[in-house]
């Protein structure tokens, strides 16, 4: 694990501590986080562990009681509070509200705000299609970069004018408010290839990646510009963690050496900013093939969320094998196994990955991209209950 930056004095984080309370592991100094979990993990085995001491443990690669998890729902929880795909994705107030209801009803320890793909792009000047029953996209009759030449003419913005991006940071301030010590929320960012792609379009936007790097390049340092402040608006905050989206590091994307070439030095700016605030690094890519080593080697990630193996590892264990010492593992629970098994048959797979991923703790349990959002939320709580029961 990356080293944590002291960012609150020892007194600061004693104080609670003697209160029985803790605060985010971002924010711990590594010798009491080391020392907290070492107390969790022997603890963990008479005795039930809070979710965040569970987090702590985990992250610290010790075994909890059991493992932490997420439900990893969003949109598909909308109904419990009778809201629709538009009030989720812009009334931030709504938006929070969702996500709260999700951790309190149907549990897991991490709240993670992703919202959808486009809310970036919506700032920079994408024109976005908000359907009623269904998430919002690009309208690509209309996209922002028509021609090569227009990534080096993306509009600067000013992030204080930037709604969408504003919005997810008043979520994360709700959340961290209500959910306080009871869990961990993340921050969320997609990274600058994803954005210039939903205003771009993917097939003209894989085309430019190869035969005009420098273009896209170009692209990527206006836009991370930007990112640099939404991050550190989000981590002002609160949240001890920002999640980023880093899909085009993968088969899905590009080839490695070119992921490398056009995002590598942006990608390593936002994970540099995050580690200086004191907080941690989690990367989430469903692709396949994720390029675990170059992500590790710009990120320095504390958590990779996935999908889909990497490029490198031909099963779970031998993923557990070669990166389990390196970062924590969260996932990988096939989305499609959630639309058509039943609640027992989710379980009996979350129990397969526990058993492949949990020993030596570093795995937390979860789908490996965002919950169906039309689907019931019976295998969600399946997913919890798994980690409960196998973990």
């Amino acid at each position: 694990m990356s080293t944590v930056k002291e960012n609150l004095s020892i007194l600061k984080v004693i104080k609670p501590l003697l209160k029985r309370e803790m605060p985010p592991p971002g924010f711990i100094p590594d010798s009491i986080l080391n020392g907290v979990a070492t107390f969790s993990s022997a603890r963990g085995k008479i005795s039930h562990l809070s979710n965040l001491e569970r987090l702590i443990t985990t992250l610290c690669h010790k075994e909890p009681d059991h493992v932490p998890s997420s439900s990893f729902v969003m949109s598909a929880a909308r109904h419990l509070v009778n809201a629709s795909f538009p009030e989720f994705a812009l009334k931030p107030a709504i938006t929070a509200d969702i996500l709260y209801t999700v951790f309190e009803q149907i549990g897991g320890e991490l709240i993670i705000p992703l919202i959808d793909l486009s809310v970036e792009a919506a700032d920079f000047g994408q024109k976005i299609i908000y359907p009623e029953n269904s998430t919002p996209f690009p309208d690509y009759s209309e996209p922002l970069i028509k021609d090569v030449s227009d990534y080096r003419k993306i509009k600067r913005i000013d992030f204080r004018n930037a709604i969408r991006m504003q919005s997810i940071v008043e979520v994360c301030r709700i959340l961290v408010k209500k959910v306080g010590l009871r869990g961990i929320v993340t921050g969320w960012c997609f990274c600058p290839l994803e954005i210039l792609n939903m205003m771009r379009g993917a097939k003209n936007f894989f085309r430019d990646c190869i035969n005009y790097p420098q273009e896209v390049k170009a692209g990527c340092e206006i836009v991370t510009d930007v990112l640099m402040e939404f991050v550190d608006a989000q981590l002002d905050v609160g949240v001890p963690v920002i999640s980023f989206d880093t899909l085009f590091a993968s088969w899905n994307g590009v080839r490695k050496s070119l992921w490398e070439e056009l995002e590598g030095t942006f990608v390593n700016d936002l994970s540099n900013l995050v580690h200086k605030r004191g907080a941690l690094v989690a990367i989430h890519n469903c692709g396949n093939g994720i390029y675990f080593d170059s992500l590790i080697r710009f990120m320095a990630p504390e958590i990779i969320s996935y999908a889909h193996l990497p490029d490198d590892c031909s099963n779970n264990k031998e993923l557990k094998n070669r990166y389990g010492d390196q970062v924590v593992l969260m996932g990988n629970l096939d989305t499609a196994f959630l639309s058509y098994m039943t609640p027992m048959e989710i379980m009996d797979e979350c129990k397969k990955l526990i058993n492949d991923l949990a020993d030596g703790g570093g795995f937390i349990l979860a789908p490996g991209c965002e919950y169906p959002p039309n689907l019931p939320l019976d295998n969600a709580r399946a997913i919890i209950k798994a980690a409960q029961l196998h973990g």
